[in-house]
């Protein structure tokens, strides 16, 4: 499998190494050729990069090497240019015979435009290559929850068709692990999101019952079972506690809770990126991939926190450090927001 996309390229000024007589006015023009082009008008794309064009060139000279197709859609999508992107990431499923890497990257993608349905299809698609792999299945349990129990805008009828949905996942995990504590809590919780939607009181008490059953073997498993390191190219989001807990206070910034991106609430303009340090560590184990966070941005641009979500061990630190320094638009944030962000490391 291949975990793809290139790090960052620096410009380099040239007016430093001018050579006596050489015309300014020539220079001045190269220079705006390297410049990054402005926003013509807000919501419009800027121009493509020079680095565009090159990658453009690799990827019909080598159309299997995914490296240039993602790294092509991830300098479409920061300039604003979303159907460029989407058009590259769909040409790369298909050079690419649909590898895991491209189908996490066309996910993330759709996750961060806000369609649920575009963003979980390649992650089903991913769990029907790996029928027996446990973690592969469990991987859709925790977007399914997040869906059935928190998007209050559905219906109960489309929370509910979630809910079975992400039950349907843990039950393929069970099945080829049947001692999986992670698939056990995210049934349980399920399990207790499609009670809270069911009227009928005696279906409602009999789903609790084994909500109940599922959550008491996962905290057996949990105190009697050695921790695992899971493998580095598929990580699925860290299950919450098995024990139902009373609801947390919300975190707050600035006084205001932080809105999930998503439907109403756009994904906040990139002012400022700051590229990941490659740990030498890593480097020498030759770990590449894509790390995924959670951010917290203020209103101010500022990113208040990074969690991650989907770990490699090696690189988690060094996402995490990049993406506190980015910065977003003020204009583009009227509250605070909460984020998924990829941070990928590639072998050069």
């Amino acid at each position: 499998m291949s975990w793809t996309t290139a790090l960052a390229f620096a410009f380099v000024g040239v007016l430093a190494s001018l050579e006596p007589g050489e015309s300014r006015a020539h220079v001045s023009k190269d220079l705006q050729a390297q410049a990054p082009a402005r926003d013509p008008r807000p919501g419009e794309p800027r121009a493509a990069s020079s680095r565009e064009t090159e990658l453009v060139g690799l990827t019909k000279r080598d159309p299997s090497n995914s490296a240039g197709w993602l790294e092509l859609a991830k300098l479409q999508e920061e300039r604003g240019a979303d159907e460029d992107a989407e058009q590259t990431l769909t040409a790369a499923l298909a050079a690419t015979g649909r590898e895991t890497g491209v189908l996490l990257a066309v996910s993330g993608f759709y996750n961060r435009r806000g369609d649920f349905e575009k963003c979980i299809a390649p992650l089903e698609e991913i769990a029907a290559k790996q029928p027996n792999d446990a973690q592969a299945q469990q991987f859709l349990a925790p977007y399914y929850y997040d869906k059935a129990s928190k998007d209050l805008r559905l219906p109960a009828s489309e929370r509910e068709r979630y809910a079975d949905l992400g039950i349907a996942a843990t039950n393929r995990a069970l099945a080829a692990k049947e001692d999986y504590s992670d698939a056990l809590v995210y049934k349980n919780l399920l399990l207790r999101v499609k009670a809270g939607l069911d009227g009928n009181a005696a279906v409602r008490d009999g789903l609790i019952a084994e909500a109940d059953a599922l959550r008491n073997r996962a905290i057996q498993l949990r105190q009697t079972q050695q921790p695992t390191t899971p493998p580095a190219n598929l990580h699925a989001p860290a299950p919450p506690p098995p024990p139902p807990a009373p609801p947390a206070a919300p975190v707050l910034i600035d006084g205001v809770q932080p809105v999930r991106v998503g439907g109403n609430v756009k994904v906040p303009t990139k002012i400022h990126d700051e590229r990941p340090v490659y740990p030498e560590e890593a480097l020498r184990a030759r770990v590449s991939g894509m790390v995924i966070l959670e951010a917290v941005i203020d209103t101010s641009g500022t990113v208040r926190s990074a969690k991650v979500l989907r770990s490699i061990p090696l690189l988690d630190a060094a996402a995490v450090e990049a993406v506190k320094g980015w910065r977003f638009d003020p204009a583009t944030l009227g509250v605070p927001v909460v984020m998924t962000v990829t941070v990928n490391f590639t072998m050069q």
